[in-house]
């Protein structure tokens, strides 16, 4: 079985007084700015308290599947609490000549530019939000 990647675990928790329609056009909203000329992110799946969106290659029109991750919301006090996760990746390695570079996670600066514009647009919109982004989670 093959390790899993140190991003594997990125996540992030947002705590907010917005409904889930509005949070819903935010993650949309994140969705469409962290594309890039060779990504796009496509909402695969929209059921109430969850969407998953999957990271396609642009360039071969969308066949190849990069990384998918969802987006959860539930109620959580007075208001919701929003998570994201990562559900399945892909990975590649480099090599000069012989020698190795470490794995890397295909699509993974696409899901960090979504956790975090997410974050940020949820924060404009309910000052009272409270976000936490986690890059590399800690073993338990």
């Amino acid at each position: 079985m093959a390790r899993t990647h140190k991003y594997a675990g990125a996540s992030a928790q947002i705590s907010t007084g917005l409904d889930p329609t509005e949070i819903a056009a935010l993650c949309e909203a994140a969705a469409k700015s962290s594309e890039t000329i060779q990504a796009l992110i496509r909402l695969e799946e929209s059921k109430p308290g969850r969407l998953v969106y999957s990271i396609r290659n642009r360039v071969l029109g969308g066949r190849v599947e990069f990384m998918t991750f969802e987006v959860t919301m539930q109620p959580a006090g007075e208001g919701k609490r929003v998570r994201t996760r990562i559900l399945t990746y892909k990975q590649k390695r480099q090599w000069i000549l012989v020698i190795p570079l470490p794995w890397q996670m295909i699509a993974w600066n696409n899901y960090k530019r979504f956790m975090y514009a997410l974050s940020e647009q949820i924060s404009l919109r309910d000052s009272r939000a409270q976000t936490n982004v986690v890059e590399i989670a800690s073993a338990a």
